[in-house]
Parts: structure tokens; sequence; C-alpha cells
């Protein structure tokens, strides 16, 4: 299984995080056990406008806790926090549940999904046929299953990577007027609360 840890933080000094974490600190991140990293700026989210999501790959829940106790022992690392003015407002570990296509884009999309879990194989299902309308506008799309959010009105989320904004917004429209799609939102009871735009940073 691979998990993914995401951060929701304000960052006063964008360009000298976005500096230090190219150069070295996602290779630090990696040496503490990330299998990958990758940082966005919400640009259209309401209150979460201007904050950015930063997010680790791990391969089990107990590296990703290893991970985050090693970054806060880290003196280099907390020092890059303070002069970048990093506020961290929530933590949240996701599993990944399925994955179509490349996680590479210049733009970024998170919608929250509401309702009953989805065992592993429907999530993979849902994730194949909404790929085949998607895939016109995007690049890569996972979906996540919430591990731990805190008090949280979602259950899940579906990340998607993007060159264009327009052409995922017009492939997201076709996906969710499918039948078929529709169909399965009902029966599986789930439902869309939210979405957000992000600019890829790293």
């Amino acid at each position: 299984m691979s998990y993914m840890y995401s951060v929701l933080a304000s960052i006063g000094n964008v360009d000298e995080f976005v500096s230090a974490s190219s150069s070295w600190a996602g290779d630090r991140m990696k040496e503490l056990g990330a299998t990958d990293f990758n940082a966005n700026q919400i640009i259209m989210g309401g209150e979460m406008s201007g904050m950015c999501i930063v997010g680790f790959g791990f391969d089990s829940i107990d590296a990703a806790m290893a991970g985050q106790a090693g970054l806060y022992k880290d003196p280099q690392m907390l020092e890059m926090m303070r002069d970048t003015q990093v506020n961290v407002s929530r933590r949240i570990l996701s599993r990944i549940q399925s994955e179509m296509g490349e996680r590479e884009g210049r733009y970024g999309s998170v919608i929250y999904v509401a309702g009953r879990p989805l065992d592993d194989a429907t999530a993979a299902s849902n994730m194949e046929h909404s790929w085949k309308t998607v895939s016109e506008g995007a690049n890569g799309s996972i979906s996540l299953q919430v591990v731990a959010a805190g008090a949280s009105p979602f259950q899940g989320m579906v990340v998607t990577a993007t060159d264009s904004l327009d052409a995922l917004m017009a492939a997201s429209a076709k996906t969710f007027a499918d039948p078929e799609m529709a169909k399965r939102m009902g029966e599986q009871g789930w439902n869309i609360v939210g979405r957000v735009l992000m600019h890829r940073l790293i």
C-alpha cells in the first residue's frame, strides 16, 4: 500500500521555500523515508486561497509517522521552516486507492468527497471509468481514502494534475454528466463537498 501525508500550511516566503525544497529539502525528506515530494499553492479555494499543500509519499503509516518525527528533529529543516515562515494548519494522512496517468502538470485540482468508504476494487473501477473522459483534460489522477484528518466533512479526495484548468473543467463536467457516473454516485452514497484549484510549485 502507498500513503500520502499532506500538510496544509501558510508559507510567508514561497520563493525561498521552493528554492530550498528543490535544492536539498526534498532530498532530505526522501532520506527520512518519503518516496516522493510535491508542493502546490491553492489559488482558488475559499478561505484556503493562498495556502500551500505539501505532499509526501510513504510506503506505510509507520514510515509516515517516522518521517514526520524525523522532520521535526532535523535542525536544518526546522531552520528552513522558520526562515520561510511555514505555519501548519492541518495534516492529513490518506491511502492511495487508485491512480491513472502521470502526476505532472502546471496545475492541480483537489475534489473533496463525502460518503461511505469504498473498497479498493470499487474505487479502482470508478477511477478507470471516469478516466475515459477526465483524461481529455488531465495528465493524471489519484483517488485517496482518508486515514486520519481529524473532524472532517470529507472521507476521500481526488487529486488531478493538468496543464490546462479550462480543459480539465470541461472534461470534469463531461464526467459528472455521464449517466453511469451519476448512477455510481447514487448507489455508492458519495457526493462532492468542495474543490480547490492549485498552481504547482514543486
